[in-house]
């Protein structure tokens, strides 16, 4: 058994994809996953479970759309990859609600990150990893041109984010 961090994107955003998350962690515990713990309520979840990430993901998946009728993408991975992948941060120390981590359902496409147009968005850095995409928001990600779809045109695959600071506190999830 090890511990996962699964971390759900565009839930409870904007009075949109409710999903309780009281609710979900029962939901998640009937499935047959053990110690199910959710931080704040935008969709982060550890569990405790032997199955394979792919299975993780498509029963939580299976899970949100059954019993909230919610269709989102989740990223699953080891919480020690999680914690790897949050120490390698390539960028300088800054306001860490500026600095995203994208967490990704497969490898980063790492030569299309790297072939983004960087003068599209002026004052963002983006560094792409095989496992994650790193981005330090110069402006705040209000201000910015860089979407989602960009980055997982680019990368090649689904992405979530979290700032720095949730990251330290999914860490302990």
């Amino acid at each position: 058994m090890r511990r996962v961090i699964a971390l759900l994107r565009g839930v409870n955003v904007s009075g949109r994809n409710k999903v309780p998350m009281a609710d979900l962690r029962a939901a998640l515990t009937a499935a047959g996953f053990k110690d199910v713990a959710t931080l704040i309520q935008s969709g982060n979840i550890g569990i405790t479970t032997d199955a394979p990430l792919d299975t993780i993901v498509d029963a939580i998946a299976g899970t949100l759309l059954e019993s909230f009728e919610v269709d989102v993408p989740v990223v699953a991975l080891e919480r020690d990859d999680l914690v790897a992948i949050a120490e390698r941060w390539p960028l300088r120390e800054g306001d860490p609600s500026h600095q995203l981590i994208y967490f990704v359902s497969g490898p980063v496409d790492e030569d299309g990150v790297a072939a983004m147009d960087r003068d599209r968005y002026p004052g963002d850095t983006i560094v792409g990893a095989t496992d994650a995409i790193y981005v330090e928001y110069g402006a705040g990600q209000s201000k910015t041109k860089l979407t989602l779809a960009h980055l997982e045109k680019a990368a090649g695959v689904s992405v979530t984010g979290r700032n720095l600071k949730t990251v330290a506190k999914l860490r302990n999830l």
